[in-house]
Order: C-alpha cells, then sequence, then structure tokens
C-alpha cells in the first residue's frame, strides 16, 4: 500500500487521487463487480422487453454493454446453480449436483442438509472456483451476501476440515441459506430481524406460508428498519468494499449475492407503492394444466393453484413479485453509483445475472424446479464499454460455466484446468454466436407424481440450436423447438418425424455425462463381438460409433436390436443405448405411455469400448 505524508490542506485533496490513479493503471487489468439476484425471472426487465416492471438501472447496465438472449443456468435451483458458476463446471462433474445434500446416518436413514456443514457433501477438491483464480492473479476477492455452494466453509464446523474453505474469497459476509457462524446475515442485523425477514419460527403465524410465503396479500416486509432487509444490507457491505478499493487502487472481484426476487415476495412499503396489481395480466397458460391435467416431467408441488382458485390473490403475487426486482434494481443502482463515485466504474466489468428463473404461473406453475425457459433461461448483462459494445443483443447460447472462462479472459486470469466452459469474449466483440455447441442443465427432485417416494430423481436437459431435449429418468423425455414454440406446448417426441431426433439428443444428453447415485449399463467386447447388460425395462437397444473416443462426435451406427451382442468391424469405440419401454398412463397423456412399470437406478446408457482389430496393436 502507498503511504502519503500530507504537509498542507491543498495535499489532502488532491495528492490521494493523484496517486490513486496512478496505482489503478499500474497492470491494466479491469476490476469486476458480478451481481447475482435470485430467481429472477428473464422477461422481468424491460430490457428484455417488459413495459410493466421498474427497472432503470438495470436498463442502463444494458444499455451500456452486451445483452445475451440465451444464457442457462446449470440447474434450475440455487445451490448447484451457484456451484457450477464457482468451479465452471457442470453439477455431473463438479460433484454438488444437489439443492441439499443427502447425508446417510449411522442408522442408515438419509438426512438432507443444506450447505455449509460438511466439506465432502460439496464440490469436488481439488477444483479451483473462480475466486480462488482471481485471488491467484492478485486481486482482492469478497462476496458480500448469498453464496449457497456446498463446499463452502467456516472454520471448525467440520471436524475433518478444521480450517474451513473460503473458496478463495478474502472477505465473506452477511451469508445466507448456508450455515456460517459469525458470518451470516443475523450476525450483521440480530436474530428478530433475521426471523421476521423469513417468517420462521415465532412470526410464521402472521405469514401462513412460511418460508415460502408469495404475499397474495400485498403487505409490507416485517423487518422494522427497511436498510436492514437482505438486500440491502448486502449492498451497504459492497459499497464499503468498493469505498476501501477507491482509496487504495487494488484489484478486485466483487461478487454481490442479493436474494430478491426469491419468496418470500415482501419488500418495503416503497416498492410496492411502485405498481398496482390490478395492471397485471396472468399468462395465457396460467390454467391451462387445470383443464389438460399436470406435467407428468415436472414436480407435482410446483403445479399452482393460485390462478384458479383466486385470480386477484394471483395478480397480488405477480405484482408483489416485480416490487422485490425493482428493489434488486435499487440496488445494483446504488452499487453502479458507488463506483463511479470512486472514479472505478469506466475500469469494471459489471454483470447483473441471476442463478435460475420463476415460471411466475406460466405453464401454472410457480418456482423454478423443471427445465421450461422460464426457470433456465435467465438474464446476463455484461458492462465494460472499454473493451465491449453498448446496446448490443446477442442470441448465442450460453452457459454458466462459460462465465469462468470469459472473465479470466477479459483480465488476463489463468482459466483452470478444470473448467469445461469456454470464452465468449470475442463472441461479445463481435455480435457472433457459438455454432452447434450445445449447453447442458441439470436437476434432482422428488415428487413426480410417477414416482413419488423417490426424492432426487435426475432430470438433463440438451440444447442446440433451435432444439431443446429433456431427459427424465423413468418418464417420457420431451423435445421441443423453441424458435416456432417458444411456450413449450408441443412435445416433439409425440410425432414420429423427429424419432431420430429425439434418439439421438437422449444418447448426447446421457453419454459420458453420469448421474450420482445411478450406474450405467455394463458393457465388455471379446473376439469382435460387444456385449451389454440388460436395461430391464427396455423396448430395444441402439448402438453408437465414434473413430475416437469423442462421444460428441458419435453417430448412430444400428438401432432396433433385441439381443445383447453384436459384432463389430471398424476400429474405434462403441456405446449401447436402450430405448425405455413405458408402461403407465397419467391424465395429461391419455393413451399414450409415461412412466416406466418401476422405478431403477440403471441408466439405459453404457460407457465407451474400444475395438483395435488384431493386425493394427
Amino acid at each position: 500500500m502507498i503511504r502519503i505524508v500530507c504537509v498542507a490542506v491543498l495535499s489532502l485533496v488532491i495528492l490521494p487521487g493523484l496517486v490513486q490513479a496512478k496505482k489503478k493503471n499500474e497492470n491494466g487489468r479491469p476490476n469486476v463487480v458480478f451481481i447475482i439476484s435470485d430467481q429472477h425471472k428473464k422477461d422481468a426487465l424491460g430490457c428484455y422487453g417488459d413495459d410493466l416492471v421498474i427497472t432503470p438501472n438495470i436498463d442502463a447496465l444494458a444499455k451500456e454493454g452486451v445483452r445475451l438472449s440465451n444464457c442457462y443456468v446449470a440447474a434450475p435451483v440455487c445451490a448447484p446453480s451457484r456451484a457450477a458458476l464457482i468451479t465452471g463446471m457442470y453439477p455431473f462433474a463438479n460433484g454438488a449436483p444437489y439443492h441439499k445434500a443427502p447425508v446417510k446416518l449411522a442408522n442408515g436413514k438419509e438426512k438432507h442438509i443444506g450447505s455449509g456443514f460438511l466439506r465432502e457433501t460439496g464440490y469436488h477438491q481439488g477444483i479451483i472456483t473462480l475466486a480462488e483464480a482471481f485471488n491467484a492473479n492478485g486481486y482482492i476477492t469478497a462476496s458480500p451476501g448469498k453464496m449457497h455452494v456446498h463446499g463452502e466453509l467456516q472454520k471448525n464446523v467440520d471436524e475433518d476440515h478444521p480450517n474451513g474453505n473460503n473458496m478463495g474469497w478474502d472477505e465473506i459476509n452477511t451469508r445466507y441459506y448456508t450455515h456460517f457462524p459469525g458470518g451470516h446475515y443475523q450476525d450483521e442485523v440480530g436474530e428478530d430481524t433475521y426471523q421476521r425477514y423469513r417468517q420462521f419460527k415465532k412470526y410464521s403465524k402472521v405469514y401462513k406460508g412460511g418460508p415460502g410465503h408469495l404475499n397474495e396479500g400485498y403487505e409490507t416486509a416485517l423487518v422494522k428498519k427497511d436498510e436492514d432487509n437482505f438486500d440491502m444490507v448486502v449492498t451497504r457491505k459492497s459499497v464499503e468494499f468498493i469505498k476501501k478499493r477507491g482509496k487504495d487502487g487494488e484489484n478486485f472481484f466483487l461478487h454481490v449475492g442479493l436474494e430478491k426476487p426469491h419468496p418470500p415476495f415482501t419488500t418495503t412499503q416503497k416498492y410496492l407503492d411502485m405498481y398496482n396489481p390490478a395492471d397485471f395480466t396472468l399468462p395465457e397458460t396460467a390454467t391451462e394444466w387445470h383443464s389438460n391435467g399436470k406435467y407428468p416431467w415436472v414436480p407435482d408441488w410446483i403445479h399452482s393453484g393460485w390462478p384458479k382458485k383466486d385470480p386477484a390473490a394471483t395478480k397480488n403475487i405477480m405484482a408483489s413479485y416485480y416490487a422485490c426486482i425493482t428493489q434488486v434494481d435499487d440496488m445494483v443502482g446504488r452499487i453502479v453509483e458507488a463506483l463511479k463515485a470512486e472514479g472505478l466504474y469506466d475500469n469494471t466489468i459489471i454483470i447483473y445475472t441471476t442463478d435460475h428463473g420463476e415460471h411466475l404461473f406460466e405453464h401454472g406453475l410457480r418456482g423454478k424446479h423443471c427445465m421450461y425457459e422460464d426457470a433456465v433461461n435467465v438474464p446476463f448483462i455484461i458492462s465494460y464499454p472499454a473493451m465491449l459494445p453498448k446496446d448490443q443483443v446477442n442470441d448465442m447460447l450460453v452457459s454458466f460455466v462459460d462465465i469462468m472462462p470469459t472473465l479470466c479472459d477479459l483480465t488476463g486470469t489463468e482459466v483452470p484446468g478444470t473448467a469445461q466452459g469456454v470464452s465468449i469474449v470475442s463472441n461479445l466483440k463481435n455480435g457472433t454466436r457459438l455454432l452447434n455447441r450445445p449447453v447442458l442443465s441439470e436437476y434432482r427432485s422428488g415428487n413426480y407424481n410417477g414416482f413419488k417416494n423417490i426424492k432426487n430423481l435426475p432430470s438433463r436437459m440438451f440444447r442446440v440450436g433451435d432444439y431443446k431435449f429433456i431427459y427424465t429418468h423413468g418418464i417420457i423425455s420431451q423435445l421441443y423447438n423453441i424458435e416456432n414454440d417458444p411456450d413449450e406446448l408441443n412435445n416433439l417426441v409425440l410425432d414420429p418425424a423427429y424419432q431420430d431426433m429425439a434418439r439421438d439428443f437422449c444418447f448426447h444428453t446421457l453419454v459420458d455425462k453420469p448421474f450420482l447415485e445411478y450406474q450405467n449399463m455394463a458393457i465388455s467386447i471379446s473376439d469382435r463381438t460387444i456385449k451389454w447388460e440388460a436395461f430391464e425395462q427396455a423396448h430395444n437397444y441402439a448402438i453408437y460409433y465414434a473413430l475416437e473416443n469423442d462421444p460428441g462426435a458419435a453417430k448412430m451406427l444400428v438401432e432396433g436390436l433385441t439381443e445383447r451382442t453384436y459384432k463389430v468391424s471398424k476400429k474405434g469405440f462403441y456405446w449401447v443405448m436402450a430405448n425405455p419401454k413405458y408402461t403407465r398412463l397419467s391424465p395429461r397423456l391419455g393413451e399414450v405411455p409415461v412412466y416406466l412399470e418401476q422405478y431403477t437406478y440403471q441408466l439405459p446408457i453404457t460407457d465407451g469400448v474400444e475395438f483395435v482389430p488384431k493386425n493394427q496393436n
């Protein structure tokens, strides 16, 4: 740190600014402010086309940068989505696919625990996080607010890891949804405020919806002081950090974890007064499932009864949600103003995004918890006029795992070798698309109508080009043309003309991407013959082939096999995929079979096996 001895009042005014400017320009590296909210529906922003929502600050950020229209989270729920962001890896690869992690107890029972309690329930050890990468490049890192990543630990919480795991953050405070003694929101404002904010324990009688309260009565938050609301506290801590960097000129990476517009949809009266619930219109599909039946491929509990039961209360909920968004927007404005006040704005990359979306009664659903666009396609705005264009829209497919390599590219930071994403800097600069590159999202949940007792049933989305395929284990798949069918009402899996596409997409969704707790079919090769384990509920099998060990390049070689052996002749790699036999019906699809007869922890895919002719050994 540079020390300045001031000898006159004039020096006090001028010299710090001169020296600070010199230090800030020493290395030419930009700072990063990464603002991530929770559960922000992409369409509910002015810059994404909503005329009703009030978001002047985020809209201004979009005017100063690039707005992505197809940014996909790696999971449509908080913890695994955030772990993917922090590790630059998909959930199936980083080992943290759960919102609450299942732990086997000594008595044999299973308990699902939240983040911050055990290291082994988190992402794999040895993975370099986003913060650690920037820390190694000389950046001061801070993360006030929500993090919610399994694997982060306070010291002396897990006896097997007494030193904890700060994930590379130099400064941590105001944690939320995470066990973090001494660094939690309630440590900043007091337990009573915490209880009032989340409507836990004694305050649950006031808001009977509990932690998931939707504010159908359009009431103000219970926090006594407006500035004690969580997002305000996080923003205050963020501004304090920015002011420190304004003084010392150190490069920094600031991760701002805001909580709204996640439920409860409660905020201060100021933001509620900006909206009139009567101005809101229910989505066209808000009561669709009431007439046609519940969706078998999404959890039962996210089907909402509000639009049918009480349209007026539904509008109150929608207005409350928008009021929470405007609160978030206000916080973004405070952070941007702080950067400008400290002379840091021009040299700072600013990002606004969210960890997943919100249906807000599209499809008659509430929350996220599935692979529909409202849950997985989120707002993403990046502003850095010194290098990137202004007021641009890019519709390329982008994944949350691309954020790490992109920010590393922009700042001259080494990309960790474990990162699975790609830098999109050149695409942002030139307005070009990443071509023929799929993006994935993964989810584990219970309460599917066909398998009520399964707690962590896996599903996975695979999107490439205009098409999106969704695999839900034990349940019929989905395929949509997002360009022609943005509301995802026409499941092309049911159309014979799309059977080949659905089959190939299913293969690429599953191959070489294991689900924790699930096993692939076994496969072996001997004397030019490949043999594989039966998938007990299979119609038949297909074989895929590639010359190299590259599943992404594999093509279907033969299908419709009923025997479990196949003679091969070409050198290369082979995989087998089963075509599951669905037998049980659902009200929505009528006579079309939807569910496997029995649930299985076996996946309808094998690993790859290599064949090398003897004369080529």
